[in-house]
C-alpha cells in the first residue's frame, strides 16, 4: 500500500475526530438554545448545508489545482466554524450557533474526498483496501471525540459546551500542519484527457451502476442521519445523562469506521453486490431494534447496526464509482455523489427534529423501514449491473 494512504488516514482520523466532537454534543445544544425544541436539529441541519455546498466546487478545485489546496481550504473552513460555535455557546444564540456548524460542514465536506484521494494513490486491484485503509481513520475519532466532548465541558464551568469547540480549534491546527507534508500525487492531465468529451449529468446517470450508487448511498445516509440525529432525542426523553448519549454515539462511530479495516477485503473477495445487500438488511435492523426496547442496550445495538450499515454501503458504493466515469469525469462524478449523499443527510436531520416532535419515535422507525425496503427494492431491480 502507498505511503500516502497511510498518511491519508492519519488525517482523515483527524477530521473525523472533530466531527465527532461536533456531533456528540450539537442535537443537546441545539435544543438547550432553540426557543422550540422541533428545531432542536437546526444546527445539525445546517452543517449538512455546509457538506451539500463544499462537495461538487471542491471536487473542481482538487481537480483543477490539487487535493493538498482543497483539504487545506476545509481546514480553515473547520477553524472558523469553530470559533462561531464558541461565540454561539457563549452568547446563547442558536443563529451564531448554527453558522459555526455550517463551516464545520464545509469542513467534513472537504474530508469525505480524503476516500476519493485513495483511489488516485493506489492503484486499480488495491482500490477497496485503500478506500478501507483511509475510512478505518475514523476509528481514532470514535474512540477519542465522544471522550474529549465529555472530558472538555470541565474547562469552563459557567459554560461546558465551549470546551468541546476550544478542542476542536486545537484538532484543526494539528491536521493544518499535517496536510502540509501529506505526500500526495500532482495532478497531471494527457491531452487526450484535455480534448476529452464530457459528458453530460443525464448521460452519466442513464448508467444503471451510477444511478444505483447514488440511490443506495444517498437514501442510506439520510436513514443512518435520520436515525441517529433522533436518538439522543429519545434517550434524553428517557431520562439518560447526557454521558450515556456521548457512549452510544461512541460506538455508532466505532461501527461506522471499525470495520473499515475488514470491509475492503470484503469487497474484494466478495463483491460489492453482497455487502451493500448486507448494509441494507443492518439498516432495518438499526430500526427494529428501536422499535422493540427503550434501555440502553437497545440504543447501543441500533447505533453500532445503523454505524456498519453506513461503512458496507460507503466503501462498496465508492468502490464501484470508478466503472462509471472517464478520468476526465471524475470530479463531476466525485462531487455529484456527495451533494446527493450530504442532500439527503440534511433531509434526514431536518426531518429527526421535526418528525420525532410530530410522528413520535414509533412512527419514525417504521418509516425507516419502509425506505429501506424501497432502496432493497432498487437494489433487486439493478444489481445485476454490478459488477461480480
Amino acid at each position: 500500500m502507498p505511503k500516502s494512504v497511510w498518511w491519508l488516514a492519519i488525517s482523515l482520523s483527524l477530521f473525523i475526530t472533530g466531527n465527532a466532537i461536533v456531533l456528540s454534543v450539537a442535537v443537546v445544544i441545539g435544543e438547550s438554545l432553540a426557543t422550540d425544541p422541533t428545531y432542536s436539529t437546526i444546527p445539525l441541519l445546517s452543517q449538512y448545508v455546509g457538506l451539500i455546498m463544499a462537495t461538487i466546487p471542491i471536487a473542481y478545485l482538487m481537480q483543477r489545482y490539487s487535493r493538498r489546496i482543497g483539504f487545506i481550504i476545509g481546514n480553515i473552513g473547520g477553524l472558523i466554524g469553530a470559533i462561531l460555535s464558541i461565540i454561539g455557546v457563549l452568547e446563547s444564540n442558536l443563529i451564531y450557533f448554527s453558522i459555526g456548524l455550517f463551516f464545520t460542514g464545509i469542513a467534513i465536506g472537504t474530508a469525505q474526498q480524503f476516500r476519493f484521494a485513495a483511489l488516485d494513490e493506489a492503484p486499480k486491484y488495491l482500490h477497496a483496501k485503500a478506500i478501507g485503509l483511509v475510512m478505518s481513520g475514523g476509528i481514532v475519532a470514535a474512540l477519542i471525540g465522544p471522550t474529549l466532548a465529555i472530558t472538555t465541558q470541565g474547562f469552563f464551568a459557567k459554560y461546558p459546551f465551549a470546551g468541546p469547540f476550544t478542542a476542536l480549534i486545537g484538532i484543526y491546527l494539528i491536521a493544518f500542519l499535517l496536510l502540509l507534508i501529506v505526500p500526495l500525487k500532482k495532478i497531471t492531465k494527457t491531452s487526450e484527457e484535455k480534448n476529452a468529451v464530457k459528458r453530460s449529468y443525464k448521460i452519466l446517470y442513464s448508467q444503471p451502476i451510477l444511478r444505483l450508487t447514488a440511490f443506495v448511498s444517498a437514501v442510506g445516509y439520510a436513514i443512518v442521519v435520520f436515525t441517529f440525529a433522533s436518538i439522543p432525542l429519545s434517550m434524553k426523553q428517557h431520562d439518560f445523562p447526557f454521558s450515556s448519549i456521548a457512549i452510544v454515539f461512541q460506538f455508532h462511530i466505532l461501527g461506522m469506521f471499525a470495520p473499515s479495516f475488514f470491509t475492503g477485503l470484503l469487497v474484494h473477495h466478495l463483491g460489492a453486490k453482497r455487502i451493500i445487500f448486507c448494509g441494507v438488511i443492518l439498516l432495518m435492523l438499526s430500526a427494529v431494534m428501536n422499535l422493540i426496547g427503550h434501555s440502553f442496550y437497545h440504543y447501543l445495538l441500533a447505533g453500532i447496526f445503523v454505524g456498519v450499515a453506513w461503512n458496507l454501503i460507503l466503501i462498496s458504493t465508492t468502490n464501484l464509482l470508478p466503472h462509471c466515469y472517464e478520468p476526465h469525469e471524475k470530479a463531476k462524478v466525485q462531487g455529484m455523489t456527495d451533494f446527493l449523499i450530504y442532500f439527503f443527510g440534511g433531509v434526514g436531520s431536518l426531518g429527526a427534529g421535526v418528525l420525532f416532535f410530530t410522528l413520535g419515535w414509533q412512527s419514525m422507525n417504521i418509516l425507516s423501514i419502509v425506505i429501506s425496503l424501497l432502496i432493497l427494492l432498487t437494489y433487486w431491480r439493478l444489481k445485476a449491473h454490478i459488477p461480480s
